[in-house]
């Protein structure tokens, strides 16, 4: 803003600041245009900076192939609606109705905002009844370190 142009708004504002009524309602007058031009000014800075909460994520089953005996293979896909890169914790669960068969423990590792990481895992399971069971899957972001653990660090 140039200086010809906060002169030019300074003498609007005196120009209205005359206009109003006289002692204290002056004050409360100046002081709700104030406000008012406060609260627009959150209102646009709101709407345009972007939202840093994390969109979190999904993960859901894909697939869930009874038809090997003791093994159940279970396709899952997790997608990250976040923002940053962010690694997945993964349980797997096999049941009939309430009965638990199986379950097991996968991580995906790496998943950049906005993509989809796919595994499949095979999950053994008790019992014969495996062939009407079904599948769920559970995420939690994992953020700690997984794979390969260096030993020579304590």
């Amino acid at each position: 803003m140039t200086t010809v142009t906060r002169l030019t708004a300074v003498t609007r504002l005196t120009a209205v600041a005359r206009r109003l009524p006289t002692g204290r309602f002056r004050y409360l007058a100046l002081g709700l245009c104030a406000v008012g031009v406060v609260l627009v000014a959150l209102a646009v800075l709101l709407a345009v900076r972007p939202d840093e909460r994390p969109g979190g994520f999904t993960a859901t089953v894909t697939g869930c192939d009874t038809g090997t005996p003791g093994t159940v293979q279970v396709a899952y896909a997790v997608t990250n609606h976040d923002r940053a890169t962010h690694a997945y914790r993964v349980l797997v669960t096999v049941a009939t109705g309430s009965t638990p068969l199986g379950w097991g423990v996968s991580l995906v590792n790496h998943v950049r905002p906005g993509d989809t990481a796919t595994a499949r895992v095979p999950v053994s399971v008790t019992g014969t009844r495996a062939s009407g069971a079904n599948c769920a899957v559970r995420a939690e972001p994992y953020d700690g370190r997984s794979g390969h653990h260096d030993l020579t660090r304590n």
